[in-house]
């Protein structure tokens, strides 16, 4: 798995807080996480032209996807409601691009304002009637080419739309930050959700399109990762088979405890494939990921356990819930498959699979793992300590 794509990842570290906070201490903790932000105004028709070089990557572009736009959750009632306000001269909210100038190729990302941009630009389009207008009731039922041509061009050519650019060159982790930031109040988005608006890619595309849809195909992949409906639906089935991958990939970073952080980075991996490797990373990724499945497949049934990445891996009792799932038990579990790979242990016969979940449940038992007490399950400090003593266990009975 960690050569699905030849790229090094550099382990950039944190910066600690100590007791006393001096405004030069200060000024490092905020230096890294700091905005440039460039205000600037326009109008629809320059709006709708970026959009379109959006869709061919050219420079200055803003990237709206098909894939977002499917998940599209306003309304025609709502979107027209943006139009009309445009016509009444109500302001509408700033909308927040991010931009990277050190690409060679520099497209605006949507940090704050998708639905806005995509209700202005389907409806310039073509692609919906005006409904539910309240003080402009007589342009209810129009498309844009209905409007008289004074209309037309009061939108296109006389209304502005207030742009907020933030530059994300010197650490592109903030694009995430601030996106999640934006969103976590309203909620609209889950994890993955804003994590496939940010890190769009072909192999992304792939992986929704094709992969989800033939893992769940799957019986034992449904039962492992807990594939509900809303799970399915929501995403964030996709969320959890890309922090498989993701670990392998990445292994553990010093520092990094959030998930999102791991998979961004794949992702991120993924966006650079060159054309000519893609097919060869989508391969690796499918015989990475039914490997996996069918190795703890087989310790599932050998063991009795069915919920495989939850505390019954441990204690051998039915889960319940949202302990079904936990993505505290992945991480490790991907972590020591991945290991196993590469000390070339056969992971075929029966006998062999018995000692190597001997030797998990050794090295898991030895780092306590499982009694977080209040500490953090995905954590660095955690998951480096596990994993460190499931190796050992693993050298010590197999090696």
């Amino acid at each position: 798995m960690a050569n699905i794509v030849d790229a090094e990842l550099k382990n950039k570290g944190t910066v600690q807080l100590k007791k006393e906070l001096t405004p030069d201490a200060f000024q490092n903790l905020i230096s890294k996480w700091s905005c440039i932000v460039r205000n600037f105004p326009i109008t629809i028709d320059v709006l709708v032209d970026k959009i379109e070089k959006g869709l061919e990557r050219v420079s200055g572009g803003i990237v709206l996807e098909a894939e977002f736009q499917r998940d599209h959750k306003w309304t025609t009632k709502k979107a027209s409601s943006i139009i009309e306000s445009i016509f009444l001269g109500i302001p509408i909210p700033t909308i927040y691009l991010s931009q990277n100038t050190m690409n060679d190729v520099v497209l605006f990302n949507v940090i704050d304002g998708q639905h806005r941009i995509y209700s202005i630009e389907r409806f310039v389009k073509g692609n919906y009637r005006l409904n539910g207008l309240s003080k402009l009731p007589e342009l209810n039922g129009k498309k844009y080419n209905q409007l008289p041509n004074f209309l037309k061009n009061r939108l296109l050519y006389d209304s502005q739309l207030d742009i907020c650019s933030i530059d994300i060159s010197e650490n592109e982790e903030l694009e995430y930050e601030i996106f999640l930031r934006f969103n976590q109040e309203t909620n609209p988005l889950t994890k993955q959700e804003l994590l496939d608006v940010l890190y769009r890619s072909d192999y992304a595309t792939w992986f929704r399109s094709e992969l989800i849809p033939e893992l769940v195909k799957d019986d034992a992949f449904n039962t492992m990762f807990n594939n509900t409906g809303k799970r399915f639906k929501d995403r964030t089935l996709n969320y959890s088979v890309y922090t498989c991958l993701a670990y392998a990939y990445t292994g553990l970073i010093e520092g990094k405890n959030d998930s999102p952080i791991y998979i961004g980075q794949f992702m991120k991996a993924m966006m650079y494939v060159e054309d000519g490797k893609l097919e060869d990373a989508k391969r690796k990724t499918k015989e990475y990921l039914f490997s996996f499945i069918k190795f703890y497949e087989k310790i599932s049934a050998q063991q009795k356990i069915k919920h495989i990445f939850s505390k019954e891996f441990l204690n051998k009792r039915n889960p319940q819930g949202n302990h079904i799932f936990l993505i505290s038990f992945l991480i490790p579990l991907t972590l020591v498959f991945k290991y196993l790979l590469e000390k070339q242990i056969d992971l075929k016969g029966n006998g062999k699979c018995y000692q190597i979940y001997d030797a998990i449940i050794i090295g898991m038992r030895n780092a306590q793992f499982g009694d977080f007490g209040g500490v953090s399950s995905t954590s660095y400090k955690t998951q480096i300590k596990c994993f460190n003593e499931m190796k050992k266990s693993i050298d010590d009975i197999l090696c």
